[in-house]
């Protein structure tokens, strides 16, 4: 394993002056072969940001379709498992089989788990094609990662990302209304046959975009062992949402860290390693970056769970209505995107710190207004806390991908949604266990929901002041590397 000052953080030398010239902007990102590559990107993410806002609508009628009532949580649950697992392996396959053939491995586990899903005539059939759909959207998404690595020019990235973060707004706005047009049908299926065109697509695009690339002789074997503790920690974390006992939600959380704990162990003195080296070191810009974004999504996990909620109860919004608070978050994420993409160096570090300000800000201030109102700040403020954490990221995973150490490229790219799937995994089961503690269990009521708001914003605020201070790190190791060069 390469020591965390091997000097590959000399590389953010070179990022501050890469792309002065801004390689034609928007313009060229948006014609040619730069829109093939980025529609193959973005319909990688597509998949999986569907999924997510999708299946939650559909689910009430797949239930009583097939009798899965029993099973309700299940499907969403070994989807987020697998998903994760998927991702922590998406660098290693992508580096083995290169990108194209990565990318047909992992939408075809994903399409086959589709059609299991849409032909199940029982839960436990349903349960296998969503456990399939998880392992490919989790390595789609890791390779969408890494082509946008090695497709696109650190100058570029950013404005990559940007889209990227767009599908997500486009599946929070437009996901549930789309999926429930079908449950209204009783065709709930339809949902599943309609990836089919999608992959077709995505296939076609892949041909133009992407080199046929010779697989590695000896290439790395997946290190099930450690794929497997990793999926048994996250595990630990979703069953412990399942819990109404505040004790063994404790106990399956500290189980799951323990399990995550133990996988970074392994991997670290393994020789085929799933993430690159010293992932959680703070010596080194990769390992900050990832302390990044496993902070600011733990610090916003627990309120999106909760919004739909306590905006219908506490602010009389009706349920057709009460998700799109929710979404406001990733609105905001898509426009601080879009609107910091373009920034100059300098003033990229001014947004990597400025990013999670806005993030704390506005945690801090829907702290005060999401009991008592008014409606309106406090959509202004999900907006600002959205905002924050798209000026940041965008920024944040170019650096983390530029300076990535020689070998590692794919690893490191790849890894980056496994970091925010942690961080969104442990800040459900923080939230749920919160929100136990406060009384929710008990029945849901104006006061208790009042208790329930001053909990888990309080949690929130720790993840999201750490990030100002690991953010205010990242650029100080940015610029004494930069001086150092």
């Amino acid at each position: 394993m390469a020591d965390a000052n091997d000097g590959n953080d000399a590389k953010d030398a070179g990022a501050d002056n890469a792309g002065a010239t801004n390689a034609g902007g928007w313009y060229e990102l948006t014609h040619g072969a730069g829109l093939v590559r980025l529609a193959l990107i973005m319909s990688c993410v597509s998949l999986h940001a569907m999924d997510v806002f999708v299946t939650s609508t559909i689910l009430p009628s797949v239930v009583e379709d097939i009798d899965g009532v029993a099973f309700y949580a299940w499907p969403s649950a070994l989807y987020i498992i697998t998903s994760i697992m998927g991702a922590a392996s998406g660098g290693m396959v992508g580096a083995n089989l290169g990108l194209r053939r990565a990318l047909g491995v992992a939408s075809i586990v994903y399409l086959l788990g589709s059609i299991v899903c849409a032909i199940a005539p029982h839960m436990a059939v349903f349960l296998m094609g969503r456990t399939a759909q998880g392992v490919g959207a989790g390595l789609l998404v890791a390779l969408a990662y890494t082509m946008v690595r090695q497709l696109f020019d650190d100058d570029q990235r950013p404005r990559v990302f940007a889209f990227m973060s767009a599908i997500w707004g486009v599946g929070a706005l437009l996901g549930p209304l789309f999926a429930g047009a079908f449950a209204q049908m009783g065709f709930w299926r339809g949902v599943y046959w309609l990836i089919l065109p999608i992959v077709v697509i995505m296939w076609v695009l892949a041909r133009r975009a992407l080199p046929v690339h010779t697989p590695m002789s000896g290439g790395n074997q997946l290190p099930w062992a450690r794929l497997f503790l990793l999926g048994a920690a996250v595990l630990c974390v979703t069953v412990s949402g399942q819990s109404t006992e505040a004790m063994v939600r404790v106990i399956l959380i500290l189980g799951a860290l323990l399990g995550v704990a133990g996988m970074l162990w392994l991997d670290h003195v393994a020789e085929n390693s799933l993430l690159p080296s010293w992932p959680t070191s703070f010596r080194h810009t990769v390992g900050t970056g990832y302390w990044i974004f496993f902070l600011m999504s733990l610090s916003f996990a627990p309120l999106g769970i909760f919004l739909p909620l306590l905006a219908q109860r506490l602010h009389g919004v009706e349920p057709i209505w009460a998700g799109y608070v929710s979404a406001v978050l990733s609105l905001g994420w898509s426009t601080g995107s879009f609107v910091a993409a373009g920034a100059s160096q300098p003033m990229q570090r001014v947004l990597i710190v400025t990013g999670p300000l806005c993030l704390l800000v506005g945690i801090a201030g829907q702290g005060m207004f999401i009991a008592t109102g008014p409606l309106l700040p406090l959509i202004l403020l999900i907006f600002l806390a959205g905002l924050g954490i798209g000026q940041c990221h965008v920024h944040v995973s170019n650096r983390v991908m530029s300076t990535a150490r020689e070998g590692e490229e794919s690893l490191t790219a790849g890894a980056i949604p496994t970091m925010q799937s942690l961080g969104i995994a442990f800040g459900a089961a923080t939230a749920g266990l919160l929100a136990n503690v406060a009384g929710l269990s008990g029945g849901i009521s104006v006061a208790t929901l009042t208790e329930v708001t001053e909990w888990i914003y309080g949690f929130a605020l720790i993840p999201a002041a750490c990030t100002v201070l690991v953010a205010l790190h990242l650029v100080r190791l940015i610029r004494s590397t930069a001086s150092t060069s």
